[in-house]
């Protein structure tokens, strides 16, 4: 993930003459995080951060998650395209597996889950996101 995202989202913004502030507003996210991404500072903005952005953009969201490398490639099949999606160390990550995997453990979780990604606002998320890394070091250490 480079500062290519950072140059291209800056590029969109400023022809659309709006200053990080408003963008960062009309995206409920941070003006600092703007900065931060369109500096390189922030190499790995999440996807909820870039699904914020691209309306506000005027750009596909899959265009932002392509431009921050977590759509490595998109390959057309004969009726079907197939998208191959990276973690931020540069993994290839299998959603369809790891989202039947949460389904099959527990599905009223994986509703949930489903659910906050779609309704909660981004700091909401990071709370969460919060909460559930202290349960999983805490698990670690015992």
């Amino acid at each position: 993930m480079s500062t290519e995202l950072g140059k291209y989202i800056e590029s969109i913004r400023t022809q659309m003459e709006l200053s990080q502030r408003q963008l960062a507003e009309r995206a409920g996210i941070s003006n600092t995080e703007v900065w931060r991404i369109e500096t390189g500072q922030r190499k790995n903005p999440t996807p909820a951060v870039l699904r914020a952005l691209a309306p506000h953009l005027e750009v596909p969201y899959e265009e932002l998650l392509i431009k921050a490398g977590y759509i490595e490639e998109t390959i057309d099949h004969s009726g079907y395209t197939e998208k191959v999606f990276r973690d931020d160390k540069g993994n290839v990550v299998d959603i369809l597996r790891r989202a039947k995997e949460m389904y099959e453990k527990d599905s009223d979780w994986a509703n949930i889950a489903y659910r906050i990604s779609k309704e909660l606002s981004e700091d909401d998320i990071s709370a969460i996101k919060a909460v559930a890394k202290s349960l999983l070091n805490k698990k670690k250490k015992k």
